[in-house]
């Protein structure tokens, strides 16, 4: 089913940043499709640079938005007053009244870390003064990042291959201190998420003994095609050496011994190790 498809090989996924064990294995795949009858061409999405600088604007004023309901009364997590400690940002003299130490608790008690810093950016990018020069701008820039996927898909491509991400899994909570290295982490997927398009990721191979995430992008509402072309890439490498070894490490995760991931958030945040 591969034969006669056309494939766009995104340049600006293969720049400085993606690991050569990952670049390997997607190139691999390029030999993969290409042997099968599709034909690869090289192609540019000049604006997938501002995916992520976009994402990261766009994405925390939903957050700020819709998470504003959660307050502890109509829905969410809701903290009993004057039991445990106290919000950190409350008053020099105390909360105003039980209803705003309520919510205060609430929503410190209810979000982590990563919720938390998004609700603050999304705040900030939509309070008066800064929602033109932030949220409106950003929605321009989400605009042009559509247009280019438009124009490739106008030029009769079928499909794009790209890498998921540029390095495979890191060890948990290796990036909990910089955000910014873990948001760069999604910078060849969130063009895809800005333009609206399906997209699904597919193992391509290993490196450091962890699967190498290849991308598949269409346009809108060609999930039922992406999924083929995804099912047509297995099959033609059913017999790859890599898919016959099992992740390192594979067996901690049915002892009943190995730390939770909520153990070993609870461990990194007081500096021990799990």
């Amino acid at each position: 089913p591969l034969a006669g498809l056309r494939i766009g090989r995104v340049a600006e996924h293969f720049g400085a940043g993606l690991d050569p064990e990952v670049a390997r294995g997607v190139e691999e795949a390029f030999a993969v499709f290409k042997a099968a009858g599709a034909t690869i061409h090289d192609v540019t999405l000049p604006h997938a640079k501002y995916g992520i600088p976009t994402y990261y604007l766009v994405a925390p004023c939903e957050a700020s938005s819709n998470l504003a309901r959660y307050d502890g009364a109509h829905y969410g997590h809701r903290a009993e007053p004057g039991k445990g400690q106290r919000a950190s940002a409350q008053p020099a003299g105390g909360f105003e009244s039980p209803l705003v130490e309520m919510y205060c608790r609430s929503r410190a008690e209810g979000f982590g870390p990563e919720v938390k810093r998004r609700i603050m950016l999304g705040t900030y990018a939509l309070s008066a003064g800064y929602y033109d020069a932030y949220y409106l701008k950003a929605q321009k820039v989400r605009t042009l990042i559509k247009a280019d996927f438009d124009a490739l898909w106008a030029r009769g491509f079928d499909a794009l291959v790209a890498p998921t991400s540029p390095q495979v899994a890191w060890r948990f909570g290796a990036k909990l201190a910089d955000p910014v290295a873990m948001y760069l982490s999604d910078a060849c997927t969130l063009p895809v998420n800005m333009a609206g398009l399906p997209g699904v990721s597919i193992p391509c191979g290993l490196s450091e003994g962890l699967p190498v995430g290849l991308q598949l992008i269409g346009a809108a509402w060609s999930e039922a095609e992406l999924l083929r072309y995804a099912r047509a890439y297995e099959a033609l490498t059913a017999d790859a050496s890599w898919r016959g070894l099992e992740p390192p490490d594979l067996a901690l995760a049915a002892d009943p011994t190995t730390p939770s991931p909520a153990s070993r958030l609870a461990a990194l945040a007081t500096g021990a190790h799990a």
